[in-house]
């Protein structure tokens, strides 16, 4: 034999010095040689510690390597404690043997001694649930309340060895980081949503008893801004109430004729059903079909002459303003006439960024650059918010494969998401439209160069697609499991294609430098993002399709909107 210990033939098969059959061969022998005696054991003894040597470097004061780097915590024990647990290592070393000796035994059919006391000073293997759920990253309430379970079947001692794992740290950091992702979405009108999302977060976090200051303040903000929600929620029932409520110097003719038509139902994104509710002879069915071919989308025809004949708005000093850039939370939401809230918005800053990829149709690529910020949706735009268009101007509305109205809205032409644009304009009194190429993969990219954001490759964990299995359907609006990219935007890439406003062109021969939407194409429309069923490589940043205007179970949109 070419090795004398179990160490030695590891260090050579590990080195590439042995292959696994002569490994396993060389290792039966030896194990063959310890069982019947003629091999003594000796316990691992620590080699002796090597002189550092000392560069001239050592000393100079410039180091300045621990102001990026964070200092870690060493786990070496101090130079008088080295040599009293130096033994232990001795232990471990006979203890490792004794396993492999037992398992050899266990081969040869032997009969194995129990365990002697010395040995169960080992801790037990513990399987970390709380890895594996963050392998997932799956942060819905099913899944939370599932890890909840999983952790009340450990026993009291394998709960403690967690508490003080490195996995109970990360997600403690990762369950405050989607806490505070859900406070930048209360003051969009996702309150009711977003509490009920920190108060699952906080709950598992006392479940598994993670012990952290952060947690106790989130704990108690959560406290203030339910009681806030709730305080707001009775006022607003009280108001509507009054306001119901006819005057005794009405005339009950004068009364019929100023009554307000029946207001839109928003679909709640829990909803299980698969129509809005029928408030008018006009209503429409949302969602009727499950097949993505069901039925034809909407025509160009049924689209535009609602949103023309209707006034537009008064502009009304909306929150949509340049400075938002400038702060933490970009964020902003239209108020629409006698509808509610319009689509979440995103404000970006202004820029210039380098369009195009390796592609044909991505070539040349060119410098574009934006003189003013613009804001563009946080989401795509979903069935139930375009349930509101089609309701509010007697549209029918597209069938969709899936009855979740926070999924996005797919089956749309690209005519029907131009029109819809124009309505939010008519509602709220500021300029929607679908955005351009040039500002859709500015917002895509959010300062990035690679082909995906964040860096050549993209992974299940920063968009929906079909990484593996095939996919079938996109993510709602309310899920946050996918990552948003560096300028807060959700879904840029993947779940659903999204229309822009260009027309086809075969390159970017002719394109603009300032990002205007090309309109003189060859009558087809574009599609940027990938989709759901689509693999990685149609998600990059530069990636973009032609597609005729009827729309399809793959393609949505979400909107933009120029800033003050």
């Amino acid at each position: 034999m070419n090795t004398t210990t179990l160490r030695d033939l590891s260090r050579a098969y590990a080195a590439g010095a042995l292959d696994s059959e002569t490994y396993r061969r060389q290792r039966h022998e030896l194990l063959t040689r310890v069982v019947a005696g003629q091999m003594p054991v000796r316990p691992y003894q620590a080699p002796e510690p090597e002189q550092r040597t000392v560069f001239p470097y050592d000393e100079d004061e410039g180091d300045t390597t621990q102001e990026i780097l964070p200092p870690q915590r060493s786990t070496k024990p101090a130079p008088t404690q080295r040599k009293r647990t130096l033994p232990w290592f001795a232990i471990g070393g006979v203890l490792a043997l004794g396993a492999a000796v037992a398992f050899h035994r266990l081969q040869l059919g032997e009969a194995v001694a129990p365990a002697s006391p010395v040995a169960s000073i080992s801790a037990p293997t513990v399987q970390d649930p709380l890895t594996a759920f963050l392998t997932a990253n799956q942060w819905n309430g099913p899944q939370l309340e599932a890890l909840g379970r999983r952790w009340d079947q450990l026993d009291d001692a394998q709960r403690a060895q967690l508490r003080d794992a490195p996995s109970m740290r990360r997600l403690t950091d990762k369950a405050i980081e989607q806490i505070q992702a859900e406070n930048a979405l209360i003051a969009l009108g996702d309150a009711e949503e977003s509490l009920t999302t920190q108060q699952q977060l906080l709950d598992l976090m006392d479940r598994l008893g993670a012990e952290d200051s952060r947690l106790r303040d989130a704990r108690e903000a959560w406290r203030k801004a339910s009681a806030e929600f709730a305080r707001k929620r009775v006022a607003a029932a009280q108001q509507k109430a009054v306001s119901a409520a006819p005057t005794e110097t009405t005339a009950p003719l004068e009364r019929a004729a100023t009554t307000p038509e029946p207001p839109v139902v928003a679909l709640p994104a829990e909803a299980s059903t698969a129509t809005v509710p029928a408030t008018t002879a006009t209503t429409q069915s949302v969602m009727v079909a499950r097949a993505p071919a069901a039925t034809a989308p909407v025509a160009a025809s049924t689209t535009a002459s609602p949103t023309a004949s209707l006034p537009r708005a008064k502009p009304a000093r909306g929150n949509c303003k340049a400075s938002l850039v400038k702060t933490r939370r970009p964020y902003c939401q239209d108020v629409l006439a006698s509808i509610g809230k319009g689509p979440a918005l995103v404000v970006l800053p202004a820029g210039q960024f380098e369009m195009g990829g390796e592609a044909q149709e991505e070539q040349p690529r060119h410098t574009v650059k934006f003189e003013r910020p613009f804001a563009i949706g946080l989401f795509e735009v979903s069935a139930g918010e375009f349930a509101q268009f089609c309701t509010a101007t007697s549209t029918p509305c597209p069938a969709q494969p899936w009855d979740n109205p926070a999924l996005p809205v797919v089956n749309v032409s690209w005519a029907a998401a131009t029109a819809y644009a124009q309505w939010l304009s008519n509602s709220s009194g500021a300029d929607y439209r679908l955005p351009s190429e040039a500002e859709w993969e500015y917002a895509a990219r959010a300062g990035s160069t690679t082909p995906y954001p964040n860096g050549r490759e993209i992974l299940p964990t920063q968009a929906r697609y079909s990484f593996k299995a095939s996919e079938t359907t996109p993510l709602p609006a309310n899920d946050r499991s996918v990552n948003r990219n560096d300028f807060k935007l959700y879904h840029m890439l993947g779940n659903v294609r999204e229309w822009v406003a260009d027309t086809w062109h075969a390159n970017y021969d002719n394109a603009s430098a300032d990002g205007r939407a090309q309109s003189d194409g060859d009558g087809r429309h574009v599609a940027r993002g990938g989709s759901y069923a689509d693999r990685a490589a149609a998600l990059r940043s530069a990636a973009r399709v032609p597609l005729e205007s009827n729309g399809d179970a793959y393609t949505g949109f979400r909107v933009a909107r120029a800033v003050e």
